[in-house]
């Protein structure tokens, strides 16, 4: 299959439409066939790995009361055999209901038109995992040159989801698979990567897949780090754990060293000085009242205030 191809990114909108046109048209349509579901081979690129076993027993039970409803869309491979474009949960669930066809549109498309077609109809699903969803849009940019706004318009939805959705894609494979068995959700995920650390990232992975944290809890450790450098100790968790969004992680005591060094240097300087943090990681904040004061401290650093 070619790669990247630039042009497509328009006449993707010229192809989207005309398939979105067929699939409104009704089985009575000349353009609908019916086909033999044995003669319909899977497509080799099939962006979508997993099918809930019972979602595709429910739609085969509706296929059996009231038929396909929607065809689905092949492509000719000659010899009277078809290539799946879209529809896959409907042919397997049409085969589970021992159909021997089903309504199909026929279309002839290219490599690229058939993945690009895949990829759409899967993202427009409400239940594709998180990472799959990532995935997809991330194989659309790659494929066809997309750019963000581009992609979000066609799959419909808002840039910043389909931004938020591609960052789950520098999570760690570990963490990845892990929302994609559900054990962690997205959520959990996204806080995950607000910690920039690659050490406290395993760190909170791992309270979260041992301890069951809840997306809020994970963010209020996620937090925590961001104002300490470090997760919450285990005296700290409980109190963490129940905060807000609304609420501050509570700090880590300040070192007596600290203490003295924070009132030495605002003696020193003529300014106040707070310091948070410890002697390994931490934060040094200067505040003034005053031009005056402003002016007095830079002079003491051997500065100028223009």
């Amino acid at each position: 299959m070619t790669s990247g191809n630039r042009g497509l990114g328009r006449g993707l909108d010229a192809l989207l439409g005309g398939v979105r046109e067929d699939e409104k048209k009704t089985s009575d349509s000349v353009e609908v066939r019916m086909i033999s579901v044995e003669a319909i081979t899977p497509n080799p690129h099939q962006p979508r790995r997993e099918f809930s076993e019972g979602a595709l027993n429910d739609l085969a039970s509706s296929i059996k009361t009231r038929g396909v409803l929607q065809p689905v869309l092949v492509r000719p491979l000659g010899s009277g055999k078809y290539e799946l474009v879209a529809g896959e949960r409907r042919l397997r669930a049409s085969k589970l209901s021992d159909l021997t066809e089903i309504p199909t549109l026929v279309r002839e498309m290219t490599d690229q038109e058939s993945l690009a077609i895949a990829l759409i109809e899967n993202l427009q699903r409400e239940d594709l995992n998180a990472v799959e969803e990532a995935l997809g849009y991330q194989q659309l940019q790659q494929e066809f040159g997309l750019s963000q706004e581009e992609l979000a318009r066609q799959v419909g939805k808002s840039r910043s989801a389909v931004a938020n959705s591609l960052r789950l894609l520098n999570l760690p494979e570990e963490m990845q698979k892990d929302i994609q068995q559900n054990t962690i959700s997205a959520g959990h995920g996204r806080a995950i990567m607000s910690i920039s650390d690659p050490e406290p990232q395993i760190q909170l992975h791992r309270r979260i897949a041992d301890n069951g944290l809840t997306v809020r809890q994970a963010e209020a450790q996620a937090s925590f780090w961001k104002l300490n450098g470090r997760l919450p100790g285990v005296d700290e968790v409980g109190v963490v754990a129940g905060a807000s969004k609304n609420t501050k992680a509570p700090s880590i005591p300040l070192d007596p060293n600290l203490i003295d060094l924070q009132s030495s240097l605002s003696e020193e300087l003529g300014v106040k000085v707070r310091i948070s943090g410890s002697q390994e990681k931490g934060k040094v904040t200067v505040s003034y009242a005053s031009e005056d004061a402003l002016r007095s401290f830079v002079e003491k650093l051997g500065l100028e205030l223009a």
